[in-house]
């Protein structure tokens, strides 16, 4: 994957600290406007990258520089906040991600992919300048929300897909970076973006599944109940637990090595067309 510099002037020296953690944004605006945010000079913010709802990565500070966008330590929740404290710009690496408008987190496809090839590289980067190795985990991973919990409770969004991005980038972490652009560019084309689609359709049917008999049991019933055209040619009946669990099952069928694999993948992305009129993916 290509990154485009677009260096801004926002920004000073780590003053001897060495990065330790990558923190997670959402923008409120496009890339446009983030740039023109980080290269106003009138402007005291900035991040290191940028991630665009097609895919595209921009860096606007180098990673031996500090970029100003953590902001403050209020009412921390992460554990490596409480024990690093000071300043996080100094041991922080940011990522900006296009697109809080609508989206409120949920990245596209292709941005997922591009964010979790950047976290790769981050990492890849940190350890040929520092010699120190940032480990791609939820403890030294982390959301803005997680460093200041009063004024960006939400950042980098309610529907960022933090289960999904620390699965992902558990296998990232067994890597090389050469390794690990094959597979993501294996990802983002052919079967294995049939794969990750249905990945994404079984999580959301999943967790409406898990919602039947609770607090929002009919709103999950009507849910899948919009699924019902094609319950037959799942192997499933026309009722919400019905489907929910024969989704589950074909997720974990696409998921093994046996010959019915194409077949459950195939009956899964059946699913994909209603599912995004609907609105629930």
């Amino acid at each position: 994957m290509n990154i485009v510099k677009k260096i801004v002037p926002s920004k000073d020296s780590r003053n001897g600290q060495i990065p330790k953690i990558i923190v997670n944004h959402i923008s409120l605006g496009s890339m446009g406007s983030m740039y023109n945010t980080f290269s106003n000079p009138n402007n005291s913010a900035s991040s290191h990258f940028g991630v665009s709802q097609a895919g595209d990565i921009h860096q606007y500070v180098e990673l031996t520089d500090n970029a100003w966008t953590q902001g403050r330590i209020l009412n921390p929740s992460a554990s490596i906040i409480k024990q690093l404290l000071g300043n996080p710009n100094r041991y922080a690496c940011s990522i900006e991600h296009e697109g809080y408008d609508g989206r409120n987190g949920d990245l596209t496809e292709t941005q997922f992919w591009a964010s979790c090839w950047l976290h790769k590289y981050i990492q890849t980067q940190v350890q040929t300048i520092y010699g120190i190795r940032i480990p791609l985990n939820s403890h030294q991973v982390i959301g803005h929300y997680q460093i200041d919990s009063v004024n960006k409770p939400y950042c980098p969004g309610l529907k960022f897909p933090w289960s999904r991005l620390y699965a992902e980038l558990a296998v990232a972490d067994t890597m090389s970076m050469e390794e690990y652009s094959e597979r993501v560019e294996y990802q983002r084309t052919g079967s294995g973006a049939k794969r990750a689609a249905a990945y994404a359709i079984a999580e959301r049917v999943q967790d409406l599944g898990s919602k039947l008999g609770g607090t929002w049991d009919a709103a999950a019933r009507m849910k899948l109940m919009y699924l019902a055209p094609v319950a037959a040619t799942l192997g499933a009946t026309e009722t919400p637990e019905s489907i929910a669990q024969r989704t589950l099952e074909l997720w974990k069928t696409a998921q093994s090595n046996g010959k019915w694999v194409e077949e459950a993948l195939r009956k899964l992305l059946l699913l994909e067309p209603i599912m995004k009129e609907k609105g629930l993916l």
